[in-house]
């Protein structure tokens, strides 16, 4: 039902009203009164309210069994989300079903959370930190509890900062931070890389260049494992690649889309020197000589496609992340590079390029986020790092 508010303080406005009743009692469920300020917008927010309704999942019962209520959540999610991400959601359903069990909505309490939570890294020997599995869980949890806040709760009873308000500080591991390379090893991994490239069969280009064009992008491993040569472009007089497609590892699969965005969006990513795109070029060459001498055909137009495995090369699938680590560490050995106590792995040059952008003098961080896939709030707290070329600087400028 939609009706115009002719007093108070929603006057001109369109209040929207559904009047469900259970399939189980048969009495009505109160659903929360929205409002709108146009009837169009009026009619999309009632055809919102009936589909979550027809979904399952009843906004207004705070008896409803929180566990079965979480799932039907989850499920309403599952096409707007990557598999990956579906499957760490799916993992929260599954820990809540298994300790909440029946427990009702209006039943879950903040020690209740809290107990769940002790509970989980006891029974799990997990680790407590920022990015550990528990505090994925009680982000899934706030976040549905979030939805019902104002409608069938007054209060959510997973606080902001849930892992500081549940354990000591003395609980918390402190995470090894990413290894960031400086502007020399870059430019070491670089000439090592390109050298190498010269007496190298066509079977040990692929991780090599996959690494020499890691150096400079700074790309998600899986995106680089989906470059196409076809995605290689020429625009504002610089070489560069514009994407829409990622690799999991984990689905043995394409996943269709890039991180967190809808399928089709595309997303040009930094400059490549004129030198790196004529090896592309030379390696496109060499890879078409060597599937027409083995019957082998390349018609998803792989960059890095995995000619090292037959089998992987006959089902056209790329190198996968492993094979690409090791061939970094086989490089940094090769130059005496070493991580010390932090982690290093391909997607150390992301943390390394976006440390650089960020540390450049006039650089628009909108403009550095987009080409690198975050939002700007993202870029700016969890890639932003110290550039050690630019720390060894600020150091010699304080001793002289």
């Amino acid at each position: 039902m939609i009706k115009k508010m002719t007093t108070g303080k929603h006057m001109g406005e369109y209040a929207i009203r559904i009047q469900p009743r259970s399939k189980i009692t048969g009495k009505q469920i109160s659903f929360p009164i929205k409002y709108a300020k146009t009837k169009m917008e009026a009619k999309k927010v009632e055809k919102g309210m009936w589909s979550d309704y027809k979904s399952g999942l009843n906004l207004g019962d705070g008896n409803a069994i929180f566990a079965d209520e979480f799932q039907k959540y989850v499920d309403r999610r599952s096409n707007s989300i990557s598999p990956v991400t579906l499957k760490s959601w799916q993992d929260s359903a599954n820990s809540f079903k298994k300790y909440f069990g029946n427990a009702k909505i209006n039943k879950i309490t903040t020690q209740m959370v809290s107990t769940y939570a002790h509970d989980y890294v006891d029974r799990h020997s997990v680790t407590i930190s920022k990015s550990s599995t528990i505090a994925k869980r009680l982000i899934h949890m706030r976040n549905f509890f979030k939805s019902l806040e104002g409608k069938t709760i007054k209060e959510n009873p997973v606080p902001e900062s849930a892992l500081k308000k549940f354990f000591r500080q003395s609980d918390f591991t402190v995470s090894k931070d990413w290894y960031i390379f400086s502007d020399n090893e870059l430019k070491e991994i670089r000439d090592l890389i390109i050298s190498d490239l010269k007496h190298s069969s066509v079977i040990n280009w692929g991780s090599k260049l996959a690494i020499l064009l890691e150096s400079y992008l700074g790309t998600r491993v899986g995106e680089l494992q989906a470059f196409r040569f076809s995605n290689i472009t020429y625009n504002d007089d610089v070489w560069t690649l514009k994407i829409n497609n990622s690799w999991s590892d984990y689905l043995d699969d394409f996943t269709g889309s890039l991180k967190a965005r809808p399928k089709g969006y595309e997303r040009t990513l930094l400059p490549l020197p004129e030198n790196v795109i004529i090896l592309l070029q030379r390696y496109q060459d060499k890879q078409h000589s060597f599937f027409k001498e083995h019957g082998l055909s390349n018609k998803s137009d792989l960059i890095f496609i995995n000619i090292h495995n037959y089998k992987s090369a006959y089902y056209e699938k790329p190198i996968n992340q492993r094979s690409l680590n090791d061939m970094l560490k086989e490089i940094c050995k090769r130059l005496n590079i070493k991580a010390e106590d932090k982690r290093l792995s391909v997607y150390s040059f992301r943390h390394t390029i976006c440390t650089k952008l960020a540390n450049t003098p006039g650089m628009s961080y909108p403009w550095a986020s987009e080409r690198m896939g975050h939002s700007l709030q993202m870029f700016m707290n969890t890639y932003v790092g110290v550039d050690p070329s630019i720390n060894k600087k600020m150091l010699d400028l304080l001793m002289s």
